[in-house]
């Protein structure tokens, strides 16, 4: 695909209520064999769970559920496409995201951790910590990335 400037996606797609700065924000990643990019979002729990409650899908304190929810995932991806309208090019707009809990272990990445320093999957002064994260989020970004193919 085209080229695609991650770090304006990233900061752009932050501004969607979903995003939890806090735990790490999001992860954009597109590569050559893709036609869309995707991401990872670190999710806002509670704004998940006050879209879910509006549009009743059920068990509400289940946020593990609510993050693999397709209707969920699809809220989110709306949103988040909606913060680039007018600011990214139609080639940075995203196929699909994962939603990530947050509610994993700070220390460990596990695929439902914040990302921390700890777990190395941000740097010391809070950056994303890309290749870490991509390796330790693989399981979740191996299927995501298939959504970006057509």
């Amino acid at each position: 695909g085209e080229y695609i400037a991650i770090e304006s996606m990233e900061s752009t797609y932050a501004n969607s209520v979903f995003v939890n700065g806090r735990n790490g924000g999001l992860l954009c990643f597109g590569n050559g064999d893709m036609d869309k990019p995707v991401a990872l979002v670190q999710v806002e729990v509670r704004e998940l769970q006050n879209w879910a409650k509006l549009n009743g899908i059920g068990k509400v304190d289940d946020v593990e559920a609510l993050c693999a929810d397709p209707k969920c995932i699809a809220a989110v991806t709306a949103d988040m496409n909606a913060q680039g309208k007018g600011k990214l090019g139609a080639n940075e707009a995203l196929a699909s995201v994962a939603l990530i809990s947050g509610l994993g272990s700070p220390d460990t990445a596990e695929p439902n951790s914040p990302w921390t320093p700890e777990n190395q999957c941000l740097t010391a002064s809070n950056k994303l910590n890309r290749k870490p994260l991509e390796r330790s989020f693989e399981v979740v970004l191996t299927p995501l990335i298939k959504k970006g193919i057509r």
